[in-house]
Formats: structure tokens, sequence, C-alpha cells
């Protein structure tokens, strides 16, 4: 028999069980559960009286803002699937997704409406509206009533296309329910819990941080954006419980000089993922008593598939982690053979909250997922206690005189060098080694010394691994919308440093 389960059951189980309480503040304004409830059950009768069916997908372009929340908990009442568009995709890109989606309808905002222009004229029927509006398709009186299943499609998530058109991954309502019940249960997460979203809820760890506060009832605090003295108000103001974000992102909140006198005393989780975190990072953190976390996930599963506890945070520097209730691992080799503890392959994750395909690319599909696992792309190893440690990604490795070398290995050391800001390593031409590492960095202050890089791995990595090439640069690194390096952008960028800049060594 197929469970009947939908998403928003959780907004108006909440709407009953805490009505008063606060579900969402945003540009100082709140939203109980209840409001909240009943607001978005006005937006869909809407949406339903405009042709809005099940199945349908609907783009959104915005940034983050109430109305985002409300379209989405709308969407998913109806059966309908919301399709978050990066506010940072050109109208080309825009258009690309929503042809490839399927959309007939679109929500932006006024100021992003010029991204939807391609869109508009190049997808038959498609339609635009804003933010603005939403207001305008309210009606009164319950939406109809329409039964959605656990394997039903409640998100298409595009990737950030960094090696091709985006790919759009379809997460059902069961894949998000699954992760949302495992990472309340792993931290724990509960009600009183009051969650920080400074960055888009378009990215999928936004929209995985909004989709986990409202299945475990916990407040939302959302923001406009990330500036790190404003961050550290809303958190002290607000009586901020959980920060998950980017390893820059708490850097620059626990370096801020706001960060000094003011009251976090309710802060008590921090969550890192999308990069390796810094030791340097999670001792400054942890020297605050917050227990520093790092986890691992991809947008194909749901957000999360790791979580390192903060009890072995310093016992296994360096580690994502444990698999996440009903999640298991397996490292295998090229042939998908598995691997023994501590030798270096591709990542594979089974488990509930993994995606049920890609939109449209079959071929991309059977790829992907392979003997009832998703094969991530990403290389790491188990330990001897079967914790994971991401080694890097298999598209960032690079090989030097036939040695493989992973950059975010070179990355860890370097991170806590006076003055350094952000850095990254990667893989340019060399005419001798086919291939040689390069630090490209930006700094507070003076240039990044090469000896500095240098004395930093001597003794530690073997000498095919310094190394060779060491830029600092004036602009910062580029970056996707969920906060991790282009590092295809920078490889095309120094693809000559060997003829442009001196060797170290």
């Amino acid at each position: 028999m197929t469970t009947v389960l939908n998403l928003a059951d959780y907004c108006r189980h909440w709407a009953r069980w805490q009505p008063d309480a606060t579900a969402l503040w945003f540009d100082e304004r709140s939203y109980s559960w209840r409001e909240l409830d009943e607001r978005t059950d006005r937006l869909a009768a809407g949406l339903a009286a405009r042709g809005v069916e099940q199945g349908d997908r609907v783009a959104v372009l915005m940034g983050n803002r109430a109305e985002w929340i409300e379209l989405t908990l709308a969407l998913l009442k109806l059966g309908a699937l919301t399709v978050p568009l990066n506010i940072r995709y050109s109208p080309s890109e825009v258009a690309f997704v929503v042809a490839d989606a399927g959309c007939r309808l679109a929500f932006t905002e006024d100021a992003l409406a010029a991204g939807m222009a391609v869109a508009v004229s190049e997808v038959a029927g498609f339609e635009v509206r804003t933010a603005e509006q939403l207001d305008e398709l309210r009606v009164d009186g319950p939406p109809p009533e329409r039964v959605t299943t656990a394997d039903d499609a409640a998100y298409v998530c595009y990737t950030s296309g960094t090696t091709g058109d985006p790919k759009g991954a379809v997460i059902t309502h069961a894949a998000f329910d699954a992760i949302s019940r495992s990472w309340a249960q792993s931290l724990p997460i509960s009600f009183d819990d009051v969650f920080y979203l400074p960055f888009p809820l378009a990215f999928t760890g936004g929209l995985a941080v909004l989709m986990w506060s409202v299945v475990a009832g916990s407040t939302l605090i959302l923001d406009w954006a990330f500036e790190p003295g404003r961050a550290i108000e809303m958190m002290e103001r607000h009586g901020v419980t959980a920060l998950l974000a980017v390893p820059l992102i708490i850097r620059q909140v626990i370096d801020h000089p706001r960060a000094r006198d003011a009251d976090l005393s309710a802060w008590r989780i921090a969550c890192s993922g999308g990069a390796p975190v810094p030791p340097s990072l999670l001792a400054d953190v942890q020297a605050r008593g917050v227990p520093m976390l790092q986890m691992f996930g991809l947008t194909e599963t749901s957000g999360m598939a790791t979580l390192l506890p903060g009890h072995d945070a310093a016992r296994k520097l360096g580690s994502a982690g444990l698999p996440v209730p009903h999640t298991r691992l397996e490292i295998v080799d090229d042939d998908d053979q598995p691997l023994a503890q501590g030798v270096v392959g591709e990542i594979v994750i089974f488990g509930p909250q993994v995606m049920q395909r890609y939109w449209n690319n079959d071929e991309a599909t059977e790829h992907t997922l392979r003997r009832g696992g998703l094969h991530t792309g990403d290389l790491g190893y188990l330990d001897e206690e079967g914790y994971l440690f991401v080694v890097d990604r298999a598209k960032d490795m690079l090989i030097t005189g036939g040695l493989n070398v992973y950059p975010a290995e070179i990355e860890r050391l370097l991170a806590g060098l006076p003055g350094v800001v952000e850095l990254a390593v990667i893989g340019v031409p060399h005419e001798r080694w086919g291939e040689t590492p390069a630090v490209i960095a930006c700094t507070a202050d003076a240039p990044l010394e090469p000896q500095a890089v240098l004395g930093a791995c001597a003794g530690v990595l073997g000498d095919y691994k310094l190394p060779r090439y060491v830029v600092t640069r004036d602009q910062p690194l580029p970056r996707n919308m969920s906060g991790k390096v282009l590092k295809r952008e920078l490889r095309q960028e120094y693809a000559d440093l060997q003829h442009q800049a001196e060797e170290i060594r």
C-alpha cells in the first residue's frame, strides 16, 4: 500500500499543536504557525482557482523573502512541484531550466523580473507573476483536497551546473521527510529551537534548513542575505540556537568584533557543509562552548547524508561523520567494487533521502543511480569505526607526474595561515609534470608568502603534493549560490600560470 504523505501537513500540525508559536520571522514581521497555515491555505486556493494542478512545476526566482516560503508551502498543499531558480542564473540559464522542467508558471520579484525575459520569449504559454502580486491571488476558503503519496515529487532542484547544463534532481515528499526527521533525531532538534538562515532558500542547503524547521516545528529567522554584523545582531536578538552554513560564514561571524560582546548564549549548534572545516575554525567555535559539527550531502541527497557528532569533533578531526539514520555508505572503485577501510574511492550513498531521478534526463539518472545507490562523484574513505572522510571531488583531483593529489588535503593545511581570508588549491598545466598544485588566495593585508605555504606543508605532505605556485588576488574567489568555490573558473583563469608566475621551488 502506498503511503499518503505531504510535507505541508507539518505546517498544519504545528498550527494545531502550537498555533501562537512563531514559525517565521522576516523583515521585522513574525508569522505564527496558525497564520502561516491560514495564509498558505488561501494562497493554495487561489493558485488552484487559476489552474495550478497536481504535478505541475512552478518556477521560483526570488531572493530570500516570506513569499518564497508561503509559495512553496502552498504548492506542496496542491501537490504541485517547486522549481527553485538560482538568482545568479543568466536569463538564458533561467530559460533552460524553465523549459527543461516544463514550467508554465513562474514567480519572481520586481528586482529580478528581467531574468525571466528569455524564458518568456522562448517558452510557449509561459506566465510570470511577481511576489508583489501574491496577495491578489489569495482567496478565502480551503484549498482543494489533493492526496499525495510518499513517492510523489515535491521539488525539482537543479544542480549548480559547474560541469555543464544544470540537472534537475527530483526530491520526493518522502525524501525530505526522511532526512528532516533524521536530522532532528541526530542533534536533536525540537520546536524549542531557533534557526538562522541568511543564505539563499533556492540553494538546496537553504531549502533543507527550511524543511527541517517545518518538520521539527522550530522557528526560522530568515534574512535577506549574509552580513556578519547583522548576523550577530539577529542571533542575539532572537536567541538563535542553530547556525548551519559553509565554513566561511561561520568564520566571519566569530571573527567579527561584535561577537566578543554579543550575548550568543542561546547558540548551541554550529554545523557546516559544502567544504571541509579547518581545524582552526573547529577550535575557535568550540572555544565559545558551541560544538562544531560537520556534515556531508548533496542536492541529490536532499542536502544531507552524514553528520559528525559534536562529542567526536576533536577526536575525528576532518571527518564528515557517520551516516544519519537509515543511511548506508559504500566506498567503491572504478568498477563499482567495494573497497577496504582506509582506501580512497568514490562515495556511494544508500538511503530514503536519495533523489528519485534526474528530471527529463534518463542518461544522467542511469549513470548516477546504480545498484540502488547514489554515485556522488566525491572521493573519500571510511576509517575503522565507519566514519567518513571526504578527500575531494573526483573532478577536482589532479594528477602530477602520474600521482594523485587531492586539493582539499592542501587547503586544510593552509586555511589557518595568518592573514588568509579564503583560498583554493587547483591543478594548473605544467610542462614537466602534466599539472601541478597552485594556491589561489585572498588575504586581509599582505600577500601570502610562498615560504609560509611551503612551511605549512613541509613534513606533512609528500614532495609531489607541494604547491609550485602561489597567487594572491584582489578579487574574492568565485563562488556559486551555495558558497562553494567555482574551481572550474579558477582553472580557466590561471590556465597559463606556468608562463606568468615563478615556481616557488
